[in-house]
């Protein structure tokens, strides 16, 4: 064999050993393509996604957990490949929603789409927010101010049996505003009138008030101290913030007294921990990003915690978004940006005083008085100044 011929047979078996050396990676990418051509525009934007903010609002059905669970697959092996290519450590990718069902959902929508692309079942974790949080706060129970093995998450129908324990409990221990509560302005001593508005704020009015002022406060981080502090800045003569501070003070009391969490305890406790900077860094070292679906049912405290987790701390008191994609109905999209803008989630605690106090015809045009300017002008000027 020629010298020539020799040389030129060398080199095309060195070009097919590197050919196949990098067809794994090849034909992962080609894999990767196709799943992302088969997505609908909309869709795409969400497989294109390669680091930063980016949210996707979309009517409901429109195909957006799909979407999500075929970018978070696509982000999968892209960090699969960096790890082969670099040889570096892999981190996981955080998947988030808000239900159950929600989070099985997408878990295997997820996992056919690593099948597909010939990748392992691995490299994501999927949780509902609390789950997500409680992980968090078990981990570090010494900074997370729960001790798990010693308290009991309560359902949401045992926290309305707390509520209204709170209530009764608020009422015995404030008869002079439960008076003024119950009489209004118009209220003329009749016997049958009176029970039938004390019956209305023992189990309705109040148990409502409670359930709306706590968790829309307890989900925002406002304390039930600092809602009495707002309370002495309104002029209305029913002091009704004083009367939801009371409630929600009352609330937390017997929920400590018998070591029982709710939900909004978790996200608290998991906060707890990321406010450590050591804490912080472990789990934000385990995360390459976060994708939330249904963006447009988290709290303010929810938003805060995957803000944190999908950030790298470079210290000097920057940051560097590694990424973050979130998904909602964008039938919402308004009422989440101002609900978020507030922290208090304002808009719904409106509502309910405006549905319900109106609705429940203690003293109507007392209510309705008290509702219009208060409630939307003062109420909300006070909140926006303060938060």
């Amino acid at each position: 064999m020629s010298d020539a011929n020799f040389t030129a047979t060398v080199a095309q078996e060195s070009l097919q050993s590197q050919l196949s050396q990098s067809s794994p990676v090849t034909l992962l990418r080609e894999k990767t393509l196709a799943i992302r051509n088969s997505l609908r525009p909309g869709q795409q934007q969400m497989a294109d996604w390669q680091s930063g903010p980016l949210a996707v609002s979309a009517v409901p059905g429109a195909g957006k957990s799909t979407g999500m669970a075929a970018a978070a697959a696509i982000a999968i092996a892209r960090q699969y490949e960096r790890s082969v290519v670099r040889s570096a450590s892999r981190r996981q990718l955080v998947v988030v929603t808000f239900t159950r069902s929600a989070a099985a959902n997408i878990k295997a929508k997820i996992r056919e789409y690593l099948r597909q692309l010939s990748l392992p079942q691995t490299g994501f974790f999927v949780y509902t927010l609390h789950g997500l949080a409680l992980n968090i706060a078990s981990r570090h129970s010494d900074l997370s101010g729960l001790q798990l093995e010693n308290v009991t998450l309560i359902t949401p129908s045992q926290s309305h049996r707390f509520i209204r324990t709170a209530v009764e409990q608020w009422i015995a221990n404030n008869p002079g505003r439960y008076s003024r509560l119950l009489e209004g302005h118009q209220f003329d001593g009749e016997e049958t009138e009176r029970l039938r508005r004390q019956s209305v704020l023992r189990t309705e009015v109040l148990p409502e008030l409670a359930i709306t002022v706590i968790h829309e406060a307890k989900s925002s981080g406002i304390s039930p101290e600092k809602l009495r502090k707002w309370s002495q800045q309104t002029t209305d003569e029913y002091a009704i913030l004083r009367v939801a501070s009371g409630l929600y003070e009352q609330y937390q009391n017997l929920m400590r007294s018998r070591d029982f969490i709710d939900y909004d305890d978790m996200i608290l406790a998991a906060l707890r921990v990321l406010e450590n900077d050591s804490a912080r860094r472990i789990e934000q070292n385990q995360v390459f990003a976060v994708f939330e679906d249904e963006a447009q049912d988290s709290s303010p405290l929810q938003t805060q915690l995957l803000e944190i987790l999908a950030s790298d701390s470079l210290g000097a008191g920057e940051q560097r978004s590694r990424g973050r994609i979130i998904t909602q109905d964008s039938i919402w999209c308004v009422l989440v940006i101002l609900t978020k803008r507030l922290t208090l989630h304002l808009p719904q605690l409106i509502r309910f005083i405006s549905g319900n106090f109106a609705k429940s015809a203690i003293a109507p045009n007392d209510w309705q008085q008290w509702i219009k300017p208060v409630a939307v002008l003062e109420l909300s000027s006070k909140l926006l100044t303060l938060l």
